[in-house]
């Protein structure tokens, strides 16, 4: 390891943390990387050591999984077994929007309370609050998996990214921050120009980042459109894909453009990673310590062999414990254990967060995602909204409005403002109201469909 990027690692970041009150990261880092090869019989034992803490904590002390409980019949000593969690009503995203303030643990002191929403992909945008210890465990669990793909602090990084609010702020904080550690070089996935690609694959050049992290569908789009220039490219030590369901034709063609292995993970705003490939690439390891997932195909859990629904609790936030989650993605068990000799369960054939890239006016590129998160979570009163665009300078929202009213003038104008900041002056936007949206085969809803994007490269 290079003498500064030790010093940065072992001196200036414990110091940054420390000086910012997020020291215990550090302590969290020190648990993760410990636990990750327990025992398997330990670590389970750790995992319902934590579940039933905060089943025990949500039923005494919040008032909405006390009511939750009380309907089903049910005390926190009753869950004894996997099986048993299958008695406790599972969490939806609508039902976090009704009961926000009663999930809330009413003595949690609210200096110690962070305020986060999801970007709307799922087309259901979701308010939530974590504790500011569980915001210390994510991101130690973060770095924990950052790991695996060859990234480590003191490190550069670079990104291919579209949420504005994982960017640093600017601020003269900022700015000295930036002389002391390596900076993160970005393209903004918003608005992705064939001049604006060029200039980022010159920066990665330069720059040379050991480690790229990125939306998979942007990457996908950014290695086509290198392939298709013919340019050099910067090839790094790994590459994290996430956000997005990453296919296996799209992974091919990233390895073989970068040159490097492809660790995929599947994270969420609401839990942060979920699950990460190692350096094995068999599957990915759940960020077990922090979270107990259940695989369910209806009433029951999925066989190892079988895809099923993922369900998440979240065992470190007692603040507003997130009991069964319905996450909306799919996946499968991974039978038998690791070579990397990590004990952490895996899953694999992730599957339902696929969000296609909209085609502006000047041939730029749009990620689903990013409008999800810049257009549709700004307004709760839209409710569940898709984008389709089958035709070049043209889309439609189609606007699931079950028993409301259609969208109302000053959401219409909100609307076109906004899709025209992103996608670019003149493009043509159309309406379809319908009762629902429907779900995907694979359980999921798909927040934009384009059949445009992929022609560019083609």
């Amino acid at each position: 390891m290079p003498v500064y990027q030790q010093f940065v690692k072992q001196i200036l970041n414990p110091l940054d943390l420390w000086r910012s009150g997020d020291y215990a990261e550090i302590r969290y880092l020190k648990e993760f990387e410990r636990t990750q090869f327990l025992p398997p019989d330990e670590l389970r034992e750790l995992v319902w050591q934590r579940l039933h803490h905060i089943i025990d904590t949500a039923y005494r002390r919040i008032p909405y999984y006390k009511s939750v409980f009380d309907r089903a019949g049910l005390v926190p000593s009753d869950i004894k077994t996997d099986t048993d969690m299958l008695s406790v009503q599972i969490l939806e995203k609508r039902d976090v929007q009704a009961n926000l303030q009663t999930m809330l643990d009413p003595e949690f002191p609210k200096n110690r309370l962070i305020f986060d929403k999801t970007g709307g992909s799922t087309g259901t945008p979701v308010n939530y609050y974590y504790s500011i210890e569980r915001k210390w465990a994510r991101q130690a669990a973060m770095l924990r998996h950052d790991r695996w793909a060859g990234y480590d602090v003191g490190q550069r990084f670079a990104s291919l990214w579209g949420a504005a609010r994982d960017m640093p702020a600017p601020s003269w904080k900022q700015k000295i921050k930036s002389l002391i550690f390596p900076k993160t070089l970005q393209l903004n996935s918003i608005r992705m120009t064939p001049e604006l690609m060029l200039e980022f694959n010159k920066q990665l050049k330069r720059y040379r980042p050991p480690v790229i992290l990125a939306y998979a569908n942007a990457l996908a789009l950014f290695a086509a459109f290198l392939k298709q220039q013919g340019v050099s490219v910067y090839r790094p030590k790994g590459i994290i894909t996430s956000a997005e369901v990453l296919t296996p034709e799209d992974r091919k063609l990233i390895e073989e453009t970068f040159g490097a292995p492809v660790f995929n993970r599947l994270g969420c705003r609401e839990f942060s990673v979920i699950a990460s490939e190692c350096e094995h690439h068999n599957g990915m390891h759940l960020m077990a310590e922090g979270l107990y997932i259940e695989l369910i195909r209806g009433s029951r859990l999925a066989e190892t062999d079988e895809t099923g629904e993922i369900i998440v609790t979240d065992l470190l936030n007692e603040a507003m414990p997130m009991i069964r989650y319905r996450l909306g993605d799919t996946a499968s068990w991974v039978a038998g254990t690791c070579s990397c000799g990590r004990s952490l369960p895996r899953i694999n054939n992730v599957a339902g967060r696929v969000t296609d890239f909209i085609v502006g006016m000047d041939n730029r590129l749009c990620s689903g995602v990013a409008l999800a998160t810049f257009i549709v979570s700004k307004r709760p009163s839209f409710g569940q909204i898709q984008i389709i665009q089958e035709e070049y300078g043209k889309i439609l929202y189609r606007v699931g409005c079950g028993q409301n009213k259609p969208l109302q003038q000053h959401d219409l104008e909100f609307l076109r403002e906004q899709t025209e900041l992103y996608l670019g002056k003149g493009i043509t936007i159309d309406y379809e109201y319908v009762d629902s949206i429907p779900h995907e085969a694979s359980g999921k809803f798909i927040f934009s469909k384009s059949t445009v994007a992929r022609k560019i490269f083609q």
